[in-house]
């Protein structure tokens, strides 16, 4: 065999071992809770931040009172959130936490429990989770477009986007 064989099939085992890790990577769970606080929660308070502290008195944002880096700080926030979700809605799988990551307070609901809603509809998480990167992706198209009547109506809806899904898997026993 002459060299470029040899070269050929190494480059060919090459490929295979890194598409079998991909493979690997690609079958782990996603830990939802990790996603959440390192994620998700930072990039949503960022987008509440700037909407909240730019409010008109019909709950929408103001746009005498936002400027050039507000408007920035909130596309950046929403493309963060967008990332997030789109992490959480690329998973096949999920754990609620690690073990390490999975105390909570007196009165919030175990991760046993969310770990049990999540394993009877993973599909369900991860198509919230990619609505939640789409919602995303609308509000920080509106904060580049710097249109203040959509990215107020946009901004006030997180809530109702993060509850659908935190009623489905933290807490369904009240609805």
């Amino acid at each position: 065999m002459n060299k470029l064989g040899v070269a050929v099939i190494a480059g060919s085992i090459g490929v295979l071992a890194l598409s079998a890790c991909k493979q690997e990577a690609a079958a782990a769970p996603v830990d939802v809770r990790a996603a959440m606080q390192n994620g998700v929660n930072p990039a949503t308070l960022a987008i509440w931040d700037v909407g909240n502290n730019a409010m008109n008195d019909d709950g929408g944002i103001d746009p005498a009172k936002m400027d050039e880096a507000k408007w920035t700080r909130l596309a950046d926030a929403a493309g963060q959130l967008s990332a997030a979700a789109k992490g959480l809605g690329a998973g096949t799988s999920f754990i609620a936490s690690n073990p390490d990551n999975a105390e909570v307070a007196e009165g919030e609901i175990a991760m046993a429990q969310v770990q049990a809603h999540l394993d009877a509809n993973p599909d369900g998480f991860a198509e919230m989770a990619r609505a939640l990167a789409a919602h995303a992706d609308k509000i920080a198209a509106a904060a580049k477009a710097k249109d203040a009547p959509a990215a107020g109506a946009l901004v006030s809806q997180i809530d109702q986007v993060c509850e659908s899904c935190h009623t489905a898997y933290w807490y369904p026993e009240q609805q």
